[in-house]
């Protein structure tokens, strides 16, 4: 008889995957706790995971036998299942049949599922369609992390707006949280209100009234003890008289409304699609409520969160952080963690539950409540300088040691040991006053406690990221002293005397006490901005370098293709996860670097594709070495790092330093007005060019403009940098260079600050040098350059900075034959003619940089598929047309043969038929008289090392034919891709494929 998982098969679910909630020996349990809890069965049958996220619920279809209204059982396992918060489908496994519904926290119960059949050819691709982002089912659109996150806003503002302080706001509408989840949990039941509350009618009404509030409050302390969310007075009967003769009744109702009694302050007000009643609290994730509660906080004082840089941590990334971290830790279930800036504690509730997965897996039982509370409170520790945050970091643990509880009851047996001073600990500076969040040392300062230095097996967290303002320059002088004296600790005495703290940044100082605070060998998980990656700044460079000789850095997830979508949302700037071993690298020590991609599917559910065939293996020394090695292997491959730095090699220096004075060359950005304090009357008359000037693509035409009226400037700048003959360079880089990136003017001019002025006024061969930059200027080879090299430009804007250009290596035209000149001046001419050829173009300044054809097909498809323009990353992720999968196919073969027909053997490559609705596209691969297969193999799906991988290879085990599937985007269908898979092929396979080819 065929099991479910021989079942689930079928549609392509691999069974290290799936989480039978029957089985009692599977410590993967503990994260569906609320699905195994309250009955002998569990809610749904088995949860197929992707990357130890729930990706599919499914229950037989036995379980719906004997049911009168199977549709709405359905619909209400639906609304159930969304209260969970993860964006994950429900399966219903029928007789060779799976119906995929989509969760939905307001499900219509005649809803129509979208039905796969086991016998036909899609039914294998089910699981990897879902792993992609693709809406088998229409998807809902309520979300319950916004659903949640404005219900405790209109609660908060609510109290807020009758007078009460932030603190008090958020310790009532935490206290009547934990209540709500008491109930929902059903720790707490009808026959506790006499105990609770005399004065209630019911369980919903214990904030109901001053003497509701008083009664379930001393309740609440006596009951739980710890740091329940402290209000200003414990004399609650005096507190809430006071509230309510200054506030009136009205200060029960948000409070009443969060235990379910939903009731609109006016008609029309505060009336959403759902109300707190709608929530099911006992499945409403621990992980999910933290977050929420930290924007919260963030939002009600957006001027703190800006000085002292709190951005809010979504759970998931805290729980992957929390997964990677964990894995293989030779510490397991006992390791001891410490998040440095634990804000409302994602991090500590991420990983209490995974140290609780690991006492299941360890010893084979579940944790009970003494293990839990050990886990709590020996285990973990949380330092932040904010009491509110470590309030409700308090909160989330509780909750959490709850949730995880197998058996809460009796009630009076749940209190807890107070967690303030012991593991959530105030790191606040001395003098500082604690009614006023400001930037300070905090954890970084001398006065934090020596007792927590190479104390934890795992140091993981969020540390502020904003720069310091130069009000606060007292606290990075604090930081660059403290990284100082542990760089001397791990023998880096050069470190101790020159290492400076960047940009007066406030995470990087946190990599450095991640040093101190972890064990020698221990592990370090950070979320920090991810601009230290990229700097090219001497301070920058020199900064990271010292951080990749200090730490033996393991990984790094660069998110800077997902900033600005919903995988952590309201953040702008780049981010990246940093992983690393507490110990100074040691010689051939390498590290990690994965990049995912933007995948709208994913991102929209607030997912990214974090795949294993992507990653990038790098050398920590030659970090140290090649300052842009990290952004070129981001936007490139390590056929770009090769390019990098042939060029670097061919050009004996940088255009910024060929250009100046000594060559009679000059170069500047145009003038600024802003104030208007400084002369700028040595303009007056000049052609005045516009930001938006659209006359002439690559020429100024002088006659169309309005001369210069001088008026002041801030920022005149040098009067020769406006002298003719010049090339000016768009600041705003234009995707299309048809529309012109750099303008030639062969008169005096004026032109503002949306340019970059490279003038060659007294340069002997001004006007020749004037065309080869404006060559240079569009020539694909310089928006490679900068989009391998450069800080800013595809990291987080579409524009070049000065710095930019100027380091692009020059090749001195003093060098040139007169072939050569004559090359670069028929492209110029071209360009002012409005009729480039851009194919001479490129290869002429190819040319000059020694560059082979090899080198610009790698160029050009890097420019096709990694470049940050829109219309760029929508090809990059587009399907791939069959004539481009022909012509992939045609070139996979012509490498192969290329090496393997030198031993005699016969390369035979094919497209294979299959499902067009599946994420890759197929191709099989042999050699000699081997017949190639006409379809895809039925196994395909168990070779797949995960469900979200770009390349899946199959192995024949007799023949010599491997099938090669690949992801269905273009950026994986290039010419050059199709030359490191061969050689990919080559490497892996091709003694093998030689070896069976001559039996």
């Amino acid at each position: 008889m065929r099991t479910t998982l021989d079942r689930l098969g079928d549609f392509g679910a691999r069974p290290v995957d799936c989480v039978e909630l029957h089985r009692q020996d599977d410590p993967r349990l503990l994260r569906y706790v609320d699905l195994i809890r309250g009955g002998s069965s569990p809610m749904v049958d088995t949860v197929i995971e992707n990357k130890a996220q729930a990706l599919l619920y499914v229950v037989d279809v036995a379980r719906l036998s004997g049911l009168a209204d199977s549709a709405r059982y359905i619909a209400e396992l639906r609304r159930k299942l969304a209260m969970r918060g993860d964006p994950a489908w429900l399966g219903v496994l029928r007789l060779g049949r799976l119906d995929i519904y989509a969760t939905d926290l307001r499900p219509v119960p005649d809803s129509k599922p979208v039905s796969f059949f086991a016998d036909q050819a899609d039914a294998l691709g089910v699981l990897a369609r879902l792993a992609y982002g693709e809406n088998l089912a229409q998807p809902s659109e309520l979300l319950l992390r916004s659903v949640l996150f404005g219900l405790m806003t209109d609660a908060s503002q609510e109290l807020k707006e009758m007078g009460m302080s932030t603190s008090e706001s958020i310790a009532l509408t935490g206290r009547a949280l934990f209540f709500r989840y008491l109930i929902g949990r059903g720790i707490i039941k009808q026959h506790h209100l006499s105990a609770i509350s005399p004065s209630a009618q019911s369980l919903e009404m214990c904030f109901a009234s001053e003497d509701c509030l008083v009664e379930t409050n001393a309740w609440l302390d006596q009951t739980f003890n710890g740091d329940l969310l402290k209000l200003p007075t414990q004399n609650y009967r005096e507190y809430f008289r006071y509230l309510f003769l200054q506030l009136g009744q009205g200060l029960s109702r948000p409070l009443e409304a969060i235990l379910g009694l939903d009731m609109p302050r006016a008609p029309g007000a505060s009336q959403r699609s759902l109300n707190w009643g709608d929530l099911d609290f006992d499945h409403l994730p621990i992980g999910l409520l933290s977050e929420t509660y930290e924007e919260l906080m963030c939002r009600f004082d957006a001027e703190t969160r800006h000085d002292t840089s709190v951005y809010y941590t979504p759970a998931h990334i805290a729980e992957y952080m929390v997964d990677e971290a964990f894995h293989r830790h030779p510490a397991g279930a006992a390791a001891r963690v410490l998040d440095p800036a634990c804000g409302a504690g994602v991090f500590l509730v991420a990983s209490f539950r995974k140290l609780a997965e690991l006492y299941f897996a360890e010893t084979g039982r579940r944790p009970e409540r003494a293990a839990l509370r050990h886990i709590l409170n020996e285990q973990l520790v949380g330092f932040d300088i904010n009491a509110h945050a470590r309030m409700l970091a308090a909160l989330a643990l509780y909750l959490t040691a709850l949730e995880l509880d197998p058996d809460p009851a009796p009630v009076e047996e749940l209190t807890f040991s107070k967690l303030e001073g012991k593991v959530l600990i105030d790191v606040a500076d001395p003098d500082a006053d604690p009614c006023s969040i400001r930037p300070m040392a905090g954890s970084m300062g001398d006065h934090v406690s020596a007792q927590y230095r190479s104390a934890f097996d795992l140091v993981i967290g969020n540390p502020p990221w904003t720069s310091l303002k130069p009000a606060y320059a007292a606290i990075d002088r604090t930081f660059t002293k403290r990284c100082r004296a542990i760089a001397a600790q791990r023998g880096l005495l050069d470190l101790y005397r020159t290492y400076k703290n960047p940009d007066q940044v406030t995470d990087l100082p946190f990599i450095w006490g991640a040093m101190d605070w972890a064990r020698p060998g221990g592990r370090i998980a950070l979320a920090l901005a991810g601009r230290w990656l990229f700097k090219m700044s001497p301070a920058g460079f020199s900064a990271r370098s010292a951080i990749f000789r200090a730490l033996s850095i393991t990984g790094i997830l660069n998110g800077a293709s997902v900033r600005q979508t919903r995988v952590w949302p309201n953040v702008d700037q780049p981010f990246c996860l940093l992983f690393a071993d507490n110990q100074v690298p040691q010689a051939g020590d390498q590290f990690v670097l994965v990049s995912p991609d933007d995948q709208p599917g994913l991102s929209e559910k607030g997912r990214m594709r974090i795949d294993a065939s992507d990653a990038v293996p790098i050398a920590l020394d030659l970090v140290t070495k090649q300052a842009a090695l990290i952004k070129t292997l981001y936007r490139g491959s390590v056929l770009d790092a090769a390019i990098v730095q042939r060029i670097h090699e061919r050009a004996k220096t940088s255009l910024g330093e060929y250009w100046n004075h000594e060559h009679g060359l000059l170069r500047g950005q145009g003038y600024q007005v802003a104030k208007r304090t400084d002369d700028d009357s040595f303009l007056e008359g000049y052609p005045t060019l516009g930001a938006r000037y659209e006359r002439h693509p690559f020429v100024v035409q002088t006659d169309t403009l309005t001369p210069y009226q001088p008026g002041g400037l801030q920022w005149p700048r040098s009067p020769e940098i406006y002298r003719a003959p010049l090339v000016l360079v768009r600041e705003g880089y234009k995707s299309d260079r048809n529309q012109g990136r750099a303008l030639l003017s062969l008169s005096n001019i004026a032109y503002s600050e949306s340019y970059y002025g490279f003038s060659a006024a007294n340069h002997p061969d001004g006007e020749f040098l004037a065309k080869y930059l404006l060559v240079l200027m569009h020539s694909q080879l310089f928006e490679y350059w900068a989009l391998m090299t450069s800080a800013k430009f595809g990291v987080e804007r579409e524009s070049l900075q000065l710095r930019d250009i100027d380091s692009f290596p020059f090749v001195a035209p003093e060098c040139f034959n007169a072939s050569c000149r004559e090359q670069i001046d028929r492209c110029a001419v071209a360009l002012l003619d409005r009729q480039p050829d851009w194919a001479e173009l490129d290869q002429t300044v190819a040319a000059i940089y020694g560059l082979g054809h090899y080198d610009r097909e790698t160029i050009g498809d890097t420019l096709a598929t990694r470049s940050p323009f829109p219309a760029i990353k929508q090809f990059a992720s587009s399907p791939v047309s069959q004539h481009c999968a022909e012509q992939f196919r045609a070139r996979l073969a012509e490498e192969l043969s290329s090496v393997l027909a030198a031993s005699g053997y016969q390369v035979h490559v094919q497209q294979l038929a299959g499902d067009s609705r599946l994420p890759w596209k197929f191709i099989a691969v042999c050699l000699g008289q081997c017949t190639l297969p006409e379809a895809l193999p039925p196994t395909w799906i168990k070779h797949a090392d995960d469900l979200a991988v770009s390349r899946i290879t199959v192995v024949d085990a007799h023949q010599p034919l491997i099938v090669i599937g690949l992801l269905d985007q273009r950026r994986y269908w290039t010419h050059t891709q199709t030359r490191l898979l061969a050689s990919d092929i080559l490497w892996a396979h091709g003694a093998l494929l030689e070896e069976r080819a001559k039996r």
